[in-house]
């Protein structure tokens, strides 16, 4: 079984904390290695296996499933996985290139509302601008809960912060 990307980041963190900082001299070299703490901090928050790696795990558990199913009642009861995999799982370009499509259209309607705004009803051009403001600040909130907490202090000064 694999450990989780989140748990494996968790790992190299405190290696870097506990084996390899308190052996780094120099307050700029420490920084640097804090600095690595706050990228690998920031990928556990918004990174993933990708649907690749998952998509083949899958195949194996659905082979497994399969075999299983074919053991019927000998094994009544018994707890027997039963995956299936996807027809199409989207692979991350993939979704990468629909949000950002869909960007490119939400900049193109501000663009037009701009250029419209005395062609279109008061209440219309009220209801495009709150939806806009609500897609932007979900978006916004999204980015602030995925980023990983400022290490400012532990990255000029190259020493922990004290709690």
């Amino acid at each position: 079984m694999n450990n989780s990307l989140p748990r494996l980041i968790d790992g190299m963190v405190a290696t870097l904390r506990k084996e390899v900082i308190p052996h780094i001299e120099g307050e700029f070299a420490r920084g640097q290695a804090f600095g690595v703490i706050y990228m690998l901090n920031s990928l556990k928050l918004r990174a993933s296996w990708s649907n690749e790696f998952l998509v083949e795990q899958l195949r194996a558990l659905e082979e497994a499933s399969r075999d299983l199913e074919g053991l019927g009642l000998d094994i009544a009861g018994a707890p027997v996985p039963d995956a299936r995999t996807p027809e199409q799982a989207p692979t991350s370009a993939q979704l990468e290139a629909t949000r950002d499509k869909g960007n490119e259209r939400i900049c193109a309607l501000i663009d037009w509302l701009v250029a419209h705004r005395g062609a279109i009803s008061a209440e219309t051009a009220a209801h495009a601008d709150a939806t806009i403001d609500r897609y932007l600040n979900r978006q916004l909130k999204w980015e602030l809960s995925t980023s990983a907490k400022p290490m400012f202090v532990e990255i000029s000064s190259g020493a922990e912060r004290s709690a």
